[in-house]
């Protein structure tokens, strides 16, 4: 019988600090780009103490923040590192005892190059390369993709959605004899796991015989990332071709001095963004009965919404083993190859421990922030976000972030929808957004500033000191009501040396199929509004506009530094 080991449990290399006791001492900020202050999700953030070592590691939330714990008091230095992008270091910071340390750590955003054209040379063997060669600078940044998927399994704090599968090929490897699929689904630590590395380098990736059945063993995060893989690994770099083109690999093979059934493969990284794509593999050193070269497997890895790095997809092929007996009994038994099974996996969904879901294969997701920017950009609780055309629409949190999932590929327009928007004389462009199936696409949408609202509004029709009133006319039983008559009416006081005079000024518009209604050019005085229509009346509302706020019918209400007013009016009989 020939088996495909997973694992249920692990035990995570790296540390997080999610929230630091009362009684410990940590380090919490915001990771940022130097130039433009924008936040950086999805990387590292490590603590070192004096002599370099890590003590503590997590990666930034998408808004940019971390949280690390440190051991004890003493000075420290954060280090950051964002794949494809270099090593980023803060100053020596000194931390007391039980103290929070508040820090804003400011990075270049300088990628990482990697080279155009790849030249083999010899093998490096026993080691990740020396600093400054091509092997080197893959290793490092396959390493950071790798802790990554072992820090996030780490966590559990995700929920998979999984469909697995088994096909039984015929001797050929390519026709489907037997074929089953099912769904898993729940929290876990990683859906693809291997067996310890300890075991690995003490048994093999291939143990067992043909008598009693083998198992074979994939390498994992821990795997590759354990010194033991690099001790007992050569490596070299290679350009990528074919399938592979645009992709620089990490190519891997046993040690000379290792007899042991193993693996050699290559881990394949995007040329332009440095971001580790898959691993293949193909077993080595394995007994003479099975067929070297056409056993092996592939992991696919991808950067979730979250910036968390996952296993999104894995498959390993194995013989299928008889022993043929001669009924003669002149010969003895012997393995023979009867056919191929591939056993793995995809994720289908990933959900956060809140339900929100970071990923679907099955549906393309539209995530973002909705902000208002007459109020310097505060997020916009409770808006509803659609994707026109579609029954799909989400609100906002209380960051204003929210998600919507389309099921099918396209460009869309997302336009959404708050009291605020209405408030504010409100109709507002839709922004285009193209969503891709199993990808993520990602959006922000905001109120204009107040300006570009007002030239909207009034496109040059304001001068110094004049503002904007817009709102709503309903009727009696507050059905909005169109083509009602909004009147705005004032007096202003003029004259000289040969008396005073004083004039009655008044502006009017109809309100739209909506209710809705503009008046541009206010002037900064006390004047008087009410609407009109069909024999109905609103009561008067009188306004008084003044660098220091607004009065409502004699009654200070409240400071208005802007220029739009809304005033919603109500008929009666």
């Amino acid at each position: 019988m020939n088996t495909f080991r997973r694992l249920a449990a692990m035990a995570p290399m790296l540390t997080l600090v999610g929230a630091a006791p009362l009684s410990a001492q940590a380090v919490q900020g915001l990771l940022v780009e130097r130039a433009n202050g924008v936040p950086l999700g999805g990387a590292f953030v490590a603590l070192l103490d004096q002599s370099g070592k890590e003590v503590a590691r997590g990666l930034t939330t998408v808004s940019g923040t971390f949280l690390l714990k440190a051991p004890a008091a003493g000075t420290y230095r954060l280090q950051s590192k964002r794949i494809g992008f270099r090593l980023s270091e803060s100053p020596p910071l000194a931390l007391a005892d039980s103290q929070t340390m508040e820090y804003r750590l400011e990075v270049e955003a300088i990628p990482v190059r990697l080279p155009s054209v790849v030249v083999e040379g010899r093998p490096q063997c026993g080691s990740r390369g020396e600093e400054g060669t091509v092997v080197a600078q893959l290793w490092e940044e396959a390493r950071e993709a790798l802790a990554e998927v072992e820090w996030t399994a780490g966590q559990r704090t995700l929920e998979y959605r999984v469909a697995r599968f088994q096909r039984d090929f015929g001797p050929g490897g390519n026709r489907v004899e037997k074929d089953s699929t099912w769904i898993e689904q729940g929290t876990a630590d990683t859906p693809f796991r291997a067996a310890p590395v300890e075991d690995l380098i003490r048994d093999g990736y291939v143990v067992g015989d043909d008598r009693k059945g083998r198992t074979y063993y994939a390498p994992d995060a821990p795997v590759l990332l354990s010194d033991a893989f690099s001790n007992s690994h050569c490596f070299v770099p290679r350009g990528g071709e074919g399938g592979n083109a645009g992709m620089v690999g990490l190519v891997f093979t046993p040690a000379p001095n290792r007899r042991l059934p193993d693996v050699r493969g290559a881990l394949w990284v995007d040329r332009e963004t440095a971001e580790l794509r898959f691993l293949e593999y193909r077993y080595a050193n394995v007994p003479p009965d099975l067929p070297e070269g056409a056993i092996g497997g592939r992991v696919e890895f991808a950067r979730i919404s979250t910036g968390a790095w996952i296993v999104m997809r894995w498959t390993i092929r194995m013989p299928v083993m008889a022993r043929a007996v001669d009924v003669t009994g002149r010969r003895q038994p012997e393995a023979k190859v009867m056919g191929f099974r591939d056993a793995g996996g995809e994720v289908l969904e990933i959900r956060s421990h809140t339900g929100m879901m970071v990923f679907s294969a099955q549906s393309a997701i539209l995530e973002g922030t909705v902000v208002d920017s007459t109020r310097g950009g505060a997020p916009l609780a409770r808006a509803r976000v659609a994707l026109m055309g579609t029954s799909s629409s989400a609100f906002t949190d209380s960051s204003g972030r929210f998600q919507i999932a389309a099921p099918l590929d396209g460009d869309y327009r997302a336009a959404f929808a708050h009291p605020r928007v209405d408030s504010l004389g409100g109709q507002l462009d839709p922004t285009p957004v193209s969503l891709v199936r199993g990808a993520r696409g990602t959006a922000t949408l905001a109120i204009p500033p107040e300006s570009r609202l007002v030239e909207r509004l009034c496109p040059g029709r304001l001068r110094p000191g004049e503002r904007v009133i817009v709102g709503t006319v309903r009727g009696p039983e507050r059905s909005l009501a169109d083509s009602a008559e909004v009147r705005l009416s004032w007096q202003e006081v003029g004259g000289g040396a040969g008396g005073l005079r004083a004039g009655e000024w008044h502006l009017s518009t109809v309100t739209d199929s909506a209710g809705r209604y503009v008046l541009c050019g206010v002037p900064p005085l006390r004047v008087t509004l009410a609407a009109g229509a069909q024999g109905l009346r609103s009561p008067e509302v009188v306004l008084s506009f003044s660098r220091d706020g607004i009065w409502i019918d004699e009654a200070r209400f409240r400071s208005f530094p802007g220029l739009i007013w809304t005033q919603d009016l109500t008929l009666r009989r």
